[in-house]
């Protein structure tokens, strides 16, 4: 049987590293920042993780847009494509993989469509929101 003072130490000693944790990760949470942002709590800097960067331009993007874009945007393929194309200047290699993406996932594709979204005017406009938020951040 484990005794109880073992559990408390154990809990004591890894506490702070597992809150901070948690804290990183909760930074780079979409629900988490809009609910900073609507507590006026949100940082007068944005930190400068290409993650949390990419999460606030999804939010300032996202603004009345159809949920079907945002979706896409949401879509871990589609955040690793969009980075992998900005750190490269290659934004017509991420429009290629999207496109690839959307024709391999019908379901969203025919959401895209069924909302008239313009779907590559979309796309240069995501990437001028993680543009103007990647210029608040620390560096």
């Amino acid at each position: 049987m484990i005794e109880f003072a073992t559990i408390t130490s154990l809990i004591t000693k890894y506490a702070p590293k597992a809150i901070q944790i948690f804290i990183t990760q909760a930074q780079k949470n979409e629900a988490v920042i809009k609910v900073l942002q609507e507590l006026e709590l949100n940082p007068a800097q944005i930190p400068d993780d290409v993650d949390t960067v990419y999460v606030y331009a999804l939010i300032r993007y996202g603004v009345f847009k159809p949920e079907a874009i945002l979706n896409l945007f949401r879509n871990r393929k589609i955040k690793d494509d969009f980075l992998a194309a900005y750190s490269s200047q290659a934004p017509f290699e991420f429009a290629k993989k999207t496109k690839e993406f959307l024709n391999q996932n019908s379901d969203l594709k025919n959401q895209i469509i069924d909302a008239k979204i313009n779907f590559l005017g979309e796309l240069e406009e995501f990437g001028e929101a993680f543009i103007a938020v990647a210029k608040q951040t620390k560096s």
